[in-house]
């Protein structure tokens, strides 16, 4: 089986960032703010060898982006693969308006 790189676009690091941010600032707690978005990172790890195991993201797909993703937690991880890469694009919290993923999306930079 042919294992694909994985990438993270400098806007999903931005997201993981933010996380850790909020999860500090709610908990006072950098061991617990690092452990979630170290599930995040080891979550995506199966898709080196399962690019296509996340689900389609059906309303990035409304806008002819060909996204999937998984699921960690309260958070979706968006992603994109060919077959050489598989390409992290967005962290996005579930309990945010679902809408939100299509502007994200138009607003980042691959």
């Amino acid at each position: 089986m042919k294992k694909h790189q994985l990438v993270w676009t400098s806007f999903s690091i931005q997201c993981l960032d933010e996380i850790y941010e909020f999860i500090f600032n709610e908990t006072f707690s950098e061991t617990l703010a690092q452990k979630e978005v170290n599930k995040l990172i080891s979550r995506v790890d199966q898709l080196a060898l399962l690019p296509d195991s996340g689900q389609i993201e059906l309303l990035l797909k409304k806008i002819g982006q060909n996204s999937r993703y998984l699921v960690e937690g309260s958070y979706k991880i968006i992603y994109q693969h060919d077959e050489k890469t598989v390409i992290i694009t967005d962290v996005f919290h579930t309990s945010q308006n679902p809408k939100k993923i299509i502007s994200r999306s138009k607003k980042k930079k691959f």
